[in-house]
């Protein structure tokens, strides 16, 4: 053991004061720790002083940390098992837990990052991954990451052979076309696209299985990395997940996908005359010429890019077959310009962009690190609405013309590579909340790379309709994400919500850039580069296979901790935009702790929300204040005047209900509501405007501490709402708007539609290649706010679009079907 103090035998009073100071440090969020009894058990076997502690971080659904900062002894970056086997218990095992090293990094500051695997009989434990990190001096800081110490008592039965394993796996998925190996040629490498299994240790259920994982690699009927776990004693499948990293959610089959021509990959002769790099133009999609580095070979110039740190950076075409990598992209005169060649003009200089991005901004050498070849391929299938990297390759649909066209923007290719160092740095899994950050650092990426707005797929998204886009980083539910932890999907569709909870990342890095109130968490803005940098260097080294979104904060805040220092602003950014999105509690004093105790009672905020003065008619905007693990919140109405009976401040709950009303003119009053959010939705009509109304202070209750240290000043008194005013059926709404719930739907769902005057209303769902599956209502509609039954138990699984038609006037919004 290589660590400076060696594992007390007994709690002495020194420790246990200090454990004692730890638990009252310890903050109340859903996310944080809370370091009850069993914690404190735990952290009296640690090998380090728990006074030394910082930050304390316990998992959820298992009685183990999650996240350690601090003074955590001394080590070699050598001997890093040495760590886990001196806090064995800690870590909750009976005996020194079995890990492995898989890569040890010292990065430009010098600090080391060792990550390791948790393994049973040198099996590994699928997820159980973590990282060491160790200071110049041999300080370890910090440690995160998943360890499962019930993992050790997996059966070690197996009746059954790898080989059998794929047998099973295959016959599992269906009637699938499985993707071909491509040899290489004089100008590229080749993929091996074999069936793979390996022995895991397999979390299932509450318990473990020893267990074959599959990896078997489709083509049609919708292309797909299917992930098959085969229990190795009965040869059950367990659980399966296509791991293809896409940028829309996968989308349901179309029939004639499995039957797609193969394009053949161009062979290049062994011997080329006049060859080199050279220097093209090239016509975009979008409008405007590129200048392109290509190459020359024989009589033709290829998109191929070879004055880079990688052997090659290229572009090909599938022809709209679904065979990888496809043909190359050739030209006589090295203009490549025609209508054909557009889409691989666009995808050349995405690939050679974010490879620029990568290496200037954060140092680093193609996705992997070590100058890879980088292979794009565009004209995949016939109107495959998707984008994806799939462990070897980048690769782009042309769209159907109505939902996308090709998705060949430079934020996308920036999504797609995004998703390739994420595969080399963090690894995260392609599932659940893993899966969800997996995205979320793709569109964080994709917004650095393509810096003009907050947007991703603008350019290739619904080309009819102008102005929208697949994501919005600066408004996650304009496209139907969440935006609050609380919010969050929790189901199964989308690989558990991957492209839908993103959005909650997302809206924390926007609030980084930008900065801002949010939910009545106030942000200073750091701009792209910090958030940038954060982001990356968290991915890079704090992110495991299972990180989660509290892991995330975690992480993020020791990345700007490295960067900035433990009271920066910069921390302080990290940690309140996280608290904003309901991850974690918010800064205390500007730090990154955000620790402490606390008294349960009414405090108050000074936040100003109002409505313009007057305000306009035809007015729809809600203001909302939320304070995360609050049982109650309030606002304070200091002015208020609306048109009586005609103009409404709607108050809601956290859910969107609708909990109080009021109108026309009031003295002062307090709103009050139960959960940890309020929200204050003016509605008004088509004439008359008065004043509106300006709140000065918000309030909240816990029954907990909802800080340590809680800075806001106490409220003295427990505010009483107002009674509301009655809604009167003849009121108007004051703009269009669509809604439909719930989001992912299985049987059915509920569409909401608010008009501003009775019309001709057409509600139509739309598949993702453009054709009516359902049409829930076509004719008359009077004004206000109506729901439409949709039924949604007789299309298939798959991500669909809801359409509005009235006077007019369009609006769609995303749908995503499970089963």
């Amino acid at each position: 053991m290589i660590l400076d103090r060696l594992r007390p035998t007994a709690v002495g009073p020194v420790l246990a004061a200090a454990l004692g100071a730890l638990l009252l440090a310890a903050p109340a969020s859903a996310q944080e720790a809370r370091i009850g009894q069993s914690q404190q058990a735990r952290l009296s076997t640690a090998a380090f002083d728990a006074s030394d502690l910082e930050r304390v971080a316990w998992h959820q659904d298992r009685d183990v940390p999650q996240f350690l900062a601090g003074d955590l002894g001394q080590i070699a970056p050598t001997a890093a098992p040495s760590f886990f086997a001196a806090n064995a218990e800690l870590f909750g095992f009976a005996a020194d837990p079995e890990v492995r090293v898989t890569r040890s990094v010292t990065d430009e500051t010098g600090l080391t990052h060792v990550r390791v695997q948790q393994t049973v009989d040198g099996i590994p434990v699928w997820g159980a991954e973590s990282a060491l990190h160790i200071a110049r001096d041999g300080a370890v800081y910090a440690w995160g990451g998943d360890l499962h110490p019930g993992a050790e008592t997996v059966s070690k039965l197996v009746t059954t052979t790898p080989q059998g394993a794929i047998a099973t796996a295959i016959a599992d998925l269906g009637a699938v076309q499985l993707r071909e190996s491509v040899p290489g040629d004089a100008m590229g490498e080749g993929f091996d696209w074999t069936p793979q299994s390996e022995m895991v240790v397999y979390p299932h259920d509450g318990d473990y299985r020893l267990a074959h994982h599959v990896t078997v690699y489709v083509d049609a009927p919708v292309p797909a990395n299917w992930e098959v776990f085969v229990d190795a004693a009965s040869g059950v499948v367990l659980d399966r997940f296509n791991s293809i990293h896409t940028t829309a959610p996968h989308t349901a089959a179309a029939s004639h996908l499995a039957a797609a021509p193969r394009a053949i990959q161009a062979r290049q002769p062994s011997m080329m005359i006049l060859a080199g790099p050279t220097t093209g133009t090239g016509a975009s999609l979008f409008g405007g010429t590129y200048t392109l580095p290509t190459y020359l070979s024989g009589s033709s110039y290829y998109l191929y890019d070879t004055t880079r740190g990688p052997s090659y950076i290229r572009t090909m075409t599938g022809n709209n077959g679904t065979s990888l990598p496809g043909a190359y992209v050739t030209d006589p005169d090295n203009t490549f310009s025609s209508q054909v060649q557009k889409a691989a003009v666009d995808a050349h200089y995405g690939a050679i962009t974010t490879y620029d991005y990568y290496k200037n901004t954060h140092g680093r050498s193609s996705y992997n690190g070590s100058n890879a070849s980088i292979t794009s391929t565009v004209h995949h299938q016939n109107g495959y609405n998707n984008a994806f990297w799939n462990g070897q390759q980048m690769v782009y649909g042309d769209g159907d013309g109505s939902t996308f066209i090709a998705l060949v923007s430079l934020d996308i290719a920036a999504h797609e590579l995004s998703h390739a160092v994420t595969e080399y740095t963090g690894g995260l899994i392609y599932q659940n909340e893993s899966g969800a950050l997996n995205e979320a650092f793709s569109d964080i990426m994709a917004v650095m790379v393509d810096r003009n707005d907050y947007l991703i797929g603008e350019q290739s998204y619904t080309p009819g309709i102008a102005g929208d886009a697949l994501r919005y980083l600066d408004n996650p539910p304009a496209g139907d994400q969440p935006d609050n932890y609380a919010d969050r999907y929790t189901g199964t569709g989308d690989n558990g919500g991957v492209h839908i909870n993103s959005g909650i990342a997302n809206k924390q890095a926007y609030l980084m850039i930008a900065g801002g109130t949010f939910r009545g968490v106030a942000v200073q803005a750091v701009g792209r580069s910090v958030t940038e940098k954060v982001w990356y260097r968290a991915m890079a080294n704090y992110f495991t296979q299972s990180t989660n979104f509290a892991g995330a904060r975690q992480g993020t805040i020791q990345a700007a901790t490295d960067l900035y220092g433990a009271g920066s602003a910069q921390v302080a950014s990290v940690t309140n935009a996280w608290a904003a999105v309901g991850v974690g509690s918010a800064a205390s004093g500007g730090g990154g702790g955000g620790t402490g105790s606390g008294t349960p009672e009414w405090r108050y905020e000074t936040v100003t929300y109002q409505s313009p003065h007057n305000y306009p008619n035809n007015y729809n905007n809600t203001q909302t204040y939320s304070k995360p693990g609050a049982q109650r919140v309030a606002m304070y109405f200091e002015q208020f005047a609306t048109e009586s009976n005609y103009d409404y401040v709607y108050i809601k709950d956290a859910s969107g209900t609708t909990r109080a009303s009021y109108t026309g003119s009031r003295a002062a009053f307090w709103a009050v509501v139960d959960g940890d959010a309020i929200s204050a939705n003016l509605v008004t009509d088509y004439s008359v405007t008065a004043y509106g109304y300006r709140v000065t202070r918000v309030a909240y209750f816990s029954d907990r501490a909802l800080f340590g240290a809680d800075p806001n000043p106490v409220l003295g008194f427990v505010p009483e709402a107002a009674a509301p005013d009655a809604v009167l059926a003849s009121a108007k709404v004051g703009e269009l708007a669509l809604e439909v719930g719930p989001n992912p739907a299985r049987s059915s769902a509920t569409v909401t539609i608010e008009l501003p005057e009775a019309g001709n209303v057409r509600v139509s769902l739309l598949d993702m290649l453009g054709r009516e599956v359902a049409v829930p209502h076509d004719g008359t509609l009077d004004a206000g706010r109506q729901t439409v039954a949709l039924s949604t138990a007789s299309v298939p699984a798959g991500v669909y679009v809801l359409v509005l038609h009235t006077d007019g006037q369009r609006m769609t919004r995303q749908l995503t079907v499970v089963r």
